[in-house]
């Protein structure tokens, strides 16, 4: 009877010591326990980026956090990212350089914030450096800002 109580308690406990996951506090006014936001920044960043990849401009523009929305239409968008894209060609790789995160970013109210960066090249610009900014919204990350350099 021992083992089996001890089966059933490592059961429950497994997946919490095989994941090494521990669990944030929660937000200050949260009721219940912190859940991580899925997928992760970088993640989410390369899948917005995809998007761009492929010049889907609209659907990248829809899938961006309403700070994106407020600051350009979705035409304004696509002409600005289009324009910025193009003349470097087909992304040829794209690795991730750094991940910042903050609390805060000028001119913004305090949230949860990650800034992710990637070493990239494309058909006609060897090395260059894409920034995309995310922003903790409603259990997801949002795009906010995208820039090449």
């Amino acid at each position: 009877m021992k083992w089996l109580a001890f089966l059933a308690l490592l059961i429950l406990v497994q997946p919490a010591v095989a994941q090494g996951v521990t669990q944030p506090p929660p937000a200050q006014g949260a009721i219940g326990p912190a859940t991580a936001l899925t997928p992760a920044p970088d993640e989410r960043a390369k899948q917005w980026l995809s998007l761009v990849d492929d010049g889907n401009y609209a659907e990248a523009y829809k899938q961006a956090g309403d700070v994106m929305h407020n600051g350009a239409t979705a035409d304004s968008f696509a002409k600005n990212v289009g324009d910025t894209r193009a003349p470097l060609g087909a992304m040829a790789s794209r690795n991730i350089k750094d991940i910042k995160m903050t609390k805060t970013l000028p001119g913004m109210r305090d949230g949860q914030y990650a800034t992710v960066q990637f070493d990239s090249s494309f058909a006609h610009k060897a090395a260059a450096v894409e920034t995309v900014v995310l922003i903790s919204d409603k259990g997801a990350w949002s795009v906010i800002g995208y820039h090449i350099s």
